[in-house]
């Protein structure tokens, strides 16, 4: 079955409420055009699961589209902090759970298992205990020693980017692929952007690299960029010029709207020019 829409299609279909895990991580691989396309429509008080969440939590946060956000950390590495997600954080208006990478994981792949949580020992001894109250401690009924609990993640939505998708929505990750494939096998439903979309037959020459199947995923679009300002590899690497812009715009409320109404839409090729054209891009990203 053909699934290729458009951007405007598919986030036209998340309704508000929904919880949505977001694939990549920090300035890798994120689906930008499409959490874009989410922020440039009306509909919000999106709940957010992350593991190492960077722009695109903090995009969302800053068009004011989220009510609650699990995660393990937000930030633009060496870039410096995420300044929505710091004031939502300091100003208490959004909802936060604080998790770790690992039981972000075992959320997910509980709901892949589907059990209720995975026991694990991650968690004892550190705070993590005491800043998250859905963790609980309890008796290994077989050995007998002090476990965590962590509870299942249940998804509605995965957003994720990959290198190449055919129409039917397998999706080839080139390299490291972070928590995508918990993503979408948990996720009801999946949403894949691509930077290509090619033939069934082109796609399985890439063999193990097609880490994303069909059977889990709902609908794909093409997006050449669609991480941007996040990079792909081994496509092309972070925009790091874009993101220095992006957080002076987030200093002031005036200069964050100028940068939302240039940069946020729901129609990919006037990003694209907005940050200076594809041959402009290729010149400065291109690995």
């Amino acid at each position: 079955m053909n699934k290729l829409l458009r951007h405007t299609e598919v986030v036209e279909a998340i309704p508000a409420g929904s919880t949505i895990a977001i694939g990549g991580s920090s300035l890798s691989r994120k689906p930008m055009s499409l959490v874009r396309a989410l922020a440039a429509r009306g509909a919000g008080d999106f709940r957010l699961i992350v593991d190492v969440g960077g722009p695109e939590v903090d995009l969302l946060l800053g068009t004011r589209k989220v009510s609650r956000v699990v995660y393990a950390f937000v930030g633009f590495e060496i870039m410096g902090l995420a300044p929505n997600f710091r004031r939502a954080r300091e100003q208490q208006t959004t909802e936060f759970e604080e998790w770790t990478e690992f039981t972000v994981m075992a959320g997910l792949d509980a709901t892949v298992k589907n059990v209720p949580f995975l026991p694990t020992h991650a968690g004892l001894g550190t705070d993590v205990l005491t800043v998250n109250p859905s963790f609980r401690l309890f008796q290994d009924p077989i050995e007998g020693e002090t476990l965590v609990a962590v509870p299942a993640l249940k998804p509605d939505f995965a957003l994720i980017h990959v290198n190449l998708a055919d129409p039917f929505g397998n999706g080839v990750i080139l390299g490291d692929g972070h928590v995508d494939v918990l993503c979408a096998k948990a996720a009801r439903h999946t949403i894949l952007s691509a930077e290509r979309i090619v033939s069934p037959e082109e796609l399985q020459r890439y063999g193990r690299d097609v880490q994303i199947h069909r059977i889990h995923v709902d609908a794909v679009v093409e997006a050449a960029w669609g991480a941007h300002f996040t990079g792909c590899a081994p496509y092309y690497r972070a925009d790091l010029a874009h993101v220095q812009a992006y957080l002076a715009a987030a200093r002031t409320p005036e200069t964050w709207d100028a940068y939302c109404a240039r940069y946020v839409t729901d129609v990919p090729a006037d990003y694209i020019q907005a940050v200076g054209g594809p041959e402009e891009l290729v010149g400065r990203l291109e690995v």
